[in-house]
Order: structure tokens, then sequence, then C-alpha cells
């Protein structure tokens, strides 16, 4: 039950390129040298494509999130694929060879679009590193910066505002710019980057405001819809389509084979003990029955504990065969031909649900005066059952019991939309206490965020729901886990330590011991 340092650091794995190789011989150019390029959109749809390789952010991100468990993924160990920060960097040099191409064309939507994603992906590593190469990255081959200072989280977060503010503005101007298919994440729409680089800051802003005051940062954006537009519905959400192309498309479950899509790993009791709690249809999409557990003739779903002994964890609830795995959407082309999908599962990089509980929270705490915290959180909710009744492919209604592993039960989109009544229940509706009212903010939150990569780990890092992560009791066994916190988290990779070491100790110095259970900036 061991995580490698290295499987975690594959959470950059959502940065690798797919390359940028459009149309090169049609201009001549060398694809090594972007910058001779005089059409930086030409870079979009790799720089975006970029983003959609989720198969390990969202893979070990579960794990972090105790939305899975996985056997090998269960404990945390010592070790880094250091390569991969190398390859990070690298695709990290497309992204700003783009904004500073299209920044010498005047190309201002482009260009915007290419810091909507920088700062999405300096967000994420800085939420997992806490104190990161930011403002001297990326400049090896600009002004020969190749051991950059690393600057603190709080100026991180203070610049990327700045960067989400300047894309809002350059994206708002008039351009007679042609981006349509070379834009893969939302066709040349520039309402919706704006949408995206608003609701990414209202996300930036929400996980910092327990360390200052951004009420009026948030209020200046909810009451002026016009200038700073938020994502209004599921059709907003920043979410990749894996291509429907079994040769081209980068969708990982689908093209992985039966023994890696069974594996190891299983629902997490956490969120098991959520879903079923709440009477919670999203438990059928977002995994599968056990292989071996109908009752009266229904499906059992039943899940495991994070950090349980090896040996208790192979044999948990009976064996592998009583433990829920991974929903049916998920599933890849070798295992069934008929019903897999490589386009039912999204690269989910940020979600209109995800911004209607932020404007929950920021109400119910005072943060902003506009709206009703219960709409929003409604709203919320919602959207998120909408999304995944969205994801079931139409042929799924026929599906039969007498699946190959896993099995799963015939889905339809309708069978995900609750009653009215779920929302009546006592654990959802909007009631309580201000206490109770945010933690159920909170685990709402946390549910749609399963399989957005480390978003659901971040946010219990910052708001402690759901309470339940990594201590709920295992079930008539004797211990609990073998570790005594959750991780808070990740350790810089080995080649910081070996090629950047000066700026590396500066760094530790200043934030606390480099391990997984110093707090990031915003954390503390």
């Amino acid at each position: 039950m061991k995580i490698k340092y290295k499987l975690m650091l594959m959470i950059f794995g959502l940065f690798s390129c797919l390359g940028c190789t459009n149309n090169f011989e049609e201009i001549n150019t060398n694809p090594n040298q972007p910058d001779r390029i005089d059409q930086p959109r030409l870079l979009l749809s790799g720089v975006i494509r970029g983003l959609d390789n989720l198969g390990d952010i969202r893979y070990y991100g579960a794990v972090l999130g105790d939305y899975s468990v996985d056997q090998f993924v269960s404990m945390f160990n010592d070790a880094f694929n250091n390569t991969q920060t190398g390859q990070l960097y690298y695709n990290g040099r497309n992204v700003q060879d783009m904004i500073n191409l299209a920044e010498k064309y005047k190309l201002p939507h482009v260009q915007a679009m290419g810091i909507v994603i920088k700062s999405l992906m300096f967000q994420q590593m800085t939420d997992a590193y806490g104190d990161f190469p930011y403002s001297e990255s990326l400049k090896g081959k600009t002004d020969g910066v190749f051991t950059p200072k690393y600057d603190t989280q709080e100026d991180i977060y203070n610049d990327l505002l700045k960067q989400l503010e300047s894309a809002n503005e350059l994206l708002a101007q008039s351009s007679a710019e042609e981006i349509g298919s070379y834009d893969c994440l939302y066709n040349g729409d520039i309402l919706k980057w704006r949408k995206f680089a608003n609701s990414l800051k209202l996300r930036l802003l929400m996980r910092i405001s327990g360390k200052r005051d951004v009420s009026k940062d948030i209020t200046d954006m909810v009451s002026q819809p016009d200038k700073y537009p938020l994502m209004s519905s599921i059709d907003d959400n920043a979410a990749i389509t894996y291509l429907n192309d079994q040769s081209s498309h980068w969708c990982p479950l689908y093209n992985a084979t039966i023994e890696k899509f069974n594996g190891t790993e299983f629902m997490s009791v956490t969120i098991e003990n959520h879903l079923k709690a709440m009477n919670d249809p999203r438990i059928k999409v977002l995994f599968s029955p056990t292989v071996n557990g109908v009752e009266n003739g229904k499906y059992i779903y039943a899940g495991v504990p994070n950090c349980i002994r090896d040996a208790d964890e192979a044999n948990y609830n009976g064996g592998d065969s009583y433990n829920s795995r991974k929903g049916y959407i998920f599933a890849p082309l070798k295992l069934d031909a008929k019903y897999a999908s490589p386009t039912a599962a999204q690269s989910v990089l940020l979600s209109y649900s995800e911004v209607m509980f932020n404007l929950a929270e920021a109400r119910e705490k005072g943060l902003i005066t506009i709206g009703d915290a219960g709409t929003y959180y409604k709203n919320g909710i919602a959207a998120n059952f909408a999304y995944w009744a969205s994801r079931i492919p139409s042929n799924f209604k026929d599906m039969k019991s007498a699946m190959p592993f896993p099995p799963t039960e015939a889905l339809e989109a309708s069978d995900v939309i609750p009653p009215s009544s779920y929302y009546d229940q006592s654990n959802v509706a909007y009631t309580g206490t201000q206490a109770e009212k945010l933690e159920k903010i909170g685990v709402q939150k946390w549910i749609s965020l399963f399989f957005c990569g480390i978003e659901g780990w971040s946010e219990w890092r910052r708001t402690g729901f759901p309470k339940e992560i990594s201590v709920t009791p295992p079930r008539g066994l004797p211990s609990a886990s073998n570790i005594k916190e959750w991780p808070r988290r990740i350790p810089y990779p080995q080649d910081e330590v070996v090629y950047n070491e000066d700026q590396y100790k500066i760094a530790v110095l200043r934030q606390g011991a480099d391990n997984l259970l110093t707090r990031v900036w915003w954390n503390k």
C-alpha cells in the first residue's frame, strides 16, 4: 500500500502536450523554433490538448481526495519521476511562446487564452507544492535563467489574479482574429473564454479567502456581470472532450488494458458513505457494482478505507470481487467494444457547479450580499447531476446484467437526475446553523469535484470537508490507518534538490520542511 512520489508528480501529466505540429509544413518553419511562427493560433490546439491528459492527475488526485482507494497508492513513500517536471517546463514554454507571439502580432484573444491556460497550470502547481518558481520560470531561452527563484505562494496568487484580470480585458477587446477550429475547448467562443477566466479567478479568490479579505474582489465580479461574466450553465464548463478516434485521442482509460482498468483501485468508503446516506444516484455513474455483490436482485456498491494494511485491503468485504471499482462510462475499448465510449469521460478543468458552490459559500459567509446562498447551493448540486446525466451514452439503457467485468446497471440519463425529495433530506436541505450549511456546501462541492484532478483534495485542505477523510474506521478491522495525518502538499522533485539547490534551500527554510505534512500558505 505505497504511493511513490513519482506517481504523485504525474499530477503534472495534466500539462503534457500533444505537440504543436499543426501545418508546420505549410508555413515552412522549424517546430523547434516556435518564435518564428507568425500565427500563434497554430500553437493553441496543442497547448489546449496539453491539458487533457488527466489520466494520472485524475487517478492519483482521486486517491488524494479520498474518492478512490488503491492498495498500491494508499500510503506515501519517497521517490520522484524527475522527467515529469522537465516535461512540464517543456510544455510550459509552448504556452509562453504563444503568449509572447500573440502579443508581438497584436492578437489579444490568443494572448488571453494563453494567459488563462498558464494561470491554470501555475495554480495547480503552487497548490501542489506551495512556494514555486514562477516569476523567473520559463525564462531559460529568453533570459538564460536556469535556476529560477521560488516565489512565495502568496505572491504567485496575487500575480495570477492580476493575470486573469488582464486576460478578461484582452478577451473583451474587439479583434478580427479567426480562431474557430484552432480552439478545441470552446471553438473560438470568446464569451465562454471570458467566463472561464473569471470563474478561475473566483476559484483563486475563494482559495485564499481564509488569508485575506476578498469580499470587494468577488462583489465587483458578481455585481458587474457584463464586465465579469461567469459560467452560467454546464454548457460553459471548461471540459475537454477526448477525440473520437482510437488512434489519436488521449482518453487514458478508454485506451487502457482490461488489467489496468480493473486494477486494484476501488471506491473509497468516504464517498460511499456520503452518497448512500443521501440516496445519491451519482454512485451508479461514478462507480460500478461489486462483481459478486448482488442481493435480492439489486446491485451492491461497497467501498474500501484508504490507508489500511495491504492484507486487510485485499480481504476487505470478502475480497476484490466484493468491492466497487470505477464506473462503466470510463470502461476501456478492450473491455467492451459495444459500450465503451471514447467521449463519455472528459477532462474537466473547471465547472459551472464549482462556480455555484463558490458563490454559495461567499454569500453564506457574507463575502457578498448579492443572490441567495441556498439558491446557489441547489444550483450547484443540480448542475453536477445534469453534467453526469449528459455523459451517459444513449445505448447504456440496453446494458444487461450479464456484462463482462465489471458489471453495471442499465443506465439512462434520467436515472442520474434525483427526485425533488432528494433536496428535502436533512443532510441535503439548506437548513441549520451557518456551520452546518457550510459543511453541506463543502461536501456537495467535494462530490462535484470527483475526477477533477487535485481540486477535491485542495478543497478538503482548505475547508476540512468532508470531515471523515482518512479517518473513517474500517468495518470489522482492528486498525483504521497506517498513517496519522493526510498529505497536505507534494514534496519538491529531486531534480530541484540537485540542480537548483540554493533556491530550493531558501524555499524550504521559508516555507517549512519539504515533506507531505508542511502546509501551503493558504492552508496554514
